[in-house]
C-alpha cells in the first residue's frame, strides 16, 4: 500500500516590517510588500485552496512573541522573509520553531536569504533550522514547494522532496546543494497581485512594480546580481494595479523598481496605464531615477503625477572609485539632471555612501561637498556589505571587515575603523546642526534653503563654521 500523502492545511508567512524612522515618512503605514506577493501566489493557487495561509508580522524584534504566535498556529510550512534588519531575530525564530516542530518545513526568501549570509559565524549551522533557501523570485518557487510537500508520501523526508524542485539552495552536512537553474518567467503577468486580490492594507502607502531586475550590476548594490533582469508587466496588468491602488485609497505610491527609467518597455506601459486610470495624479509618487538616462518623456510623466519624491543615486563623485564598483556614471550630466528634475518634483534626494572600499575620508568629503552644493536633500548611507553585492562580489584585496548582524562596514582599504566611527559621529552632529535627521545607518541633510550653517571638516578635526554651509578638506 502506498504511503499516505501529507495533508497541507496550515502555511505561515513571517516577516518583520521595520519601524519607520524617516522623519518625512513618520506616521504613514508602510507594510511589507514582498511577503504579500508570496502570500498572494499561494492564495491564488487552486491546488493549495484547502490550506490556510496566515501572515505573521509583529513589526518588532521579539523572537519570543513570534514563536508563541506561530506555535499557536501549528504550521506545517513556514516561509520567512529575511532582510538586513530582520535576519537576526527571524533566524532565531526559525531555530526555535525547528526544535518544536521538526517535521515543519522552513523556507527562507528575501534579500538576506543567501548562503553567504547564513554561513556567517552567528548563523551557523543552517542545516539545523532551515530546509531550503530561495535566492531569486519566490512566487512560483513557494507554490512548487507547497505542492511538493502536499503530494509527497509521508515517509519521504524534506530533503528528498525539496531536491526535486529547481531554484533552491539546500543546506547539507557537506555544504550547500543547488537544485538547478529556475528559468525566468516569460510572462510576469502570471504573478498574482495582492492589491488585485484585496490582501493589502487599506489606506496604507501602496507599492507598484513595473519590471524586475536591473540592467546594471553595481558592486555595492543588491540589485546588481547580473542574472536577475527580467521583462516588464503589461499595460493591462499595470492598469489593474493602479485601479486596485485607487480602491485601497493609497495616499502615495512607492515604485519599487530599480529605477523609473531603467526599463523602456515598462515605462511605456506605466505611462499608458496611468493615462487610463489617472490615479498617480491624485497620489504622491515615490521612485528612484537614474540621472544619465532622463528623457523629456520621463519629465513629462513626472509633471503629470501628484507630489513626487525622487531618489537619485550619486554614491560617489570619484569616477575611478565608481569604475571599481562597476557603477556607470555620467559625471558631467548629473548637475543638469538635478536641475531638470527640480522643475517636476517637490522632493529630490541625492544619495551618497561613505565607507566604500578604496574611498577615503577626504575623497568622501569631496562627494559630500558636491552633493550639499545641489538644491536637494542629501542622504548619506553607511556602506553595508550586502549579499549579492560586496559580500559575494567584493575583492579580497579590499580587506573588508564588517558587522555580521548589521552588515555595516567596520574597516576596509581606504577606511580605518576609527575613521568610520569618526565619520558617523561627525555626520550625526552636522545633521542636527543643519536641522536634518538620521537613523542607525543614514543621515539626511535638508535642502540649502532649510539648512543651517555647517562647519568645515578636515581629516585632522573640526574648524569654525562657515555661513555658506560648505564642507571641505582643510
Amino acid at each position: 500500500m502506498a504511503a499516505l500523502n501529507r495533508k497541507l492545511t496550515r502555511i505561515a508567512f513571517v516577516c518583520m516590517t521595520p519601524e519607520v524612522d524617516s522623519h518625512e515618512h513618520r506616521g504613514v503605514e508602510l507594510p511589507s510588500y514582498g511577503i504579500h506577493r508570496i502570500l498572494a501566489a499561494v492564495v491564488a493557487d487552486p491546488d493549495l485552496a484547502d490550506a490556510e495561509s496566515r501572515l505573521f508580522d509583529l513589526e518588532r524584534d521579539d523572537a519570543d512573541a513570534y514563536v508563541d504566535a506561530l506555535t499557536a498556529f501549528e504550521p506545517q510550512l513556514i516561509g520567512i522573509s529575511l532582510f538586513v534588519w530582520s535576519a537576526k531575530c527571524l533566524i532565531e525564530v526559525a531555530r526555535r520553531m525547528k526544535k518544536r516542530f521538526p517535521d515543519c518545513t522552513i523556507i527562507f526568501g528575501g534579500p538576506s536569504a543567501r548562503p553567504a549570509v547564513l554561513d556567517l559565524a552567528p548563523y551557523r549551522k543552517a542545516i539545523d533550522y532551515v530546509d531550503a533557501v530561495v535566492t531569486r523570485d519566490g512566487e512560483q518557487a513557494i507554490c512548487d514547494i507547497a505542492r511538493a510537500i502536499q503530494n509527497a508520501p509521508a515517509t519521504v523526508d524534506h530533503h528528498t522532496t525539496l531536491s526535486a524542485i529547481v531554484g533552491l539552495e539546500l543546506p547539507t552536512p557537506l555544504g550547500w546543494k543547488n537544485t538547478g537553474f529556475r528559468p525566468r518567467l516569460k510572462d510576469l503577468d502570471v504573478i498574482a497581485s495582492p492589491y488585485q486580490m484585496g490582501l493589502m492594507h487599506y489606506g496604507a502607502v501602496g507599492y507598484l512594480e513595473s519590471f524586475r531586475g536591473c540592467p546594471m550590476s553595481c558592486t555595492f548594490c543588491e540589485w546588481g546580481a547580473p542574472d536577475i533582469a527580467q521583462g516588464a508587466f503589461s499595460e493591462d496588468y499595470l492598469t489593474r494595479e493602479l485601479e486596485a491602488l485607487a480602491a485601497h485609497d493609497a495616499p502615495a505610491v512607492f515604485n519599487v523598481d530599480a529605477g523609473l527609467n531603467l526599463n523602456a518597455q515598462a515605462f511605456r506601459n506605466l505611462v499608458a496605464a496611468e493615462k487610463k486610470v489617472g490615479f498617480l495624479k491624485k497620489s504622491g509618487l515615490w521612485c528612484e531615477i537614474y540621472p544619465s538616462k532622463i528623457t523629456d518623456d520621463h519629465l513629462e510623466f513626472l509633471s503629470q503625477c501628484g507630489p513626487s519624491y525622487l531618489g537619485v543615486g550619486l554614491q560617489s563623485f570619484n569616477p575611478e572609485l565608481l569604475k571599481r564598483m562597476q557603477r556607470p556614471y555620467g559625471r558631467e550630466r548629473f548637475g543638469p539632471a538635478i536641475e531638470q528634475l527640480s522643475k517636476v518634483a517637490y522632493n529630490i534626494e541625492v544619495q551618497i555612501i561613505f565607507g566604500l572600499p578604496t574611498d577615503t575620508w577626504d575623497g568622501f568629503l569631496e562627494t559630500l561637498n558636491y552633493a550639499l552644493s545641489l538644491p536637494v536633500t542629501v542622504r548619506v548611507y553607511h556602506c553595508l556589505v550586502l549579499p549579492d553585492a560586496l559580500l559575494t562580489r567584493g575583492k579580497a584585496e579590499w580587506q573588508m571587515q564588517f558587522d555580521p548582524f548589521t552588515l555595516s562596514m567596520k574597516s576596509c582599504v581606504g577606511w580605518s575603523e576609527t575613521e568610520l566611527l569618526d565619520m558617523r559621529d561627525m555626520l550625526s552632529r552636522e545633521t542636527i546642526r543643519c536641522g536634518g535627521n538620521s537613523g542607525q545607518f543614514w543621515w539626511s541633510f535638508p535642502p540649502p534653503l532649510k539648512r543651517l550653517a555647517i562647519p568645515n571638516v578636515s581629516s585632522r578635526g573640526f574648524v569654525p563654521a562657515r555661513i555658506d554651509g560648505s564642507l571641505r578638506s582643510a
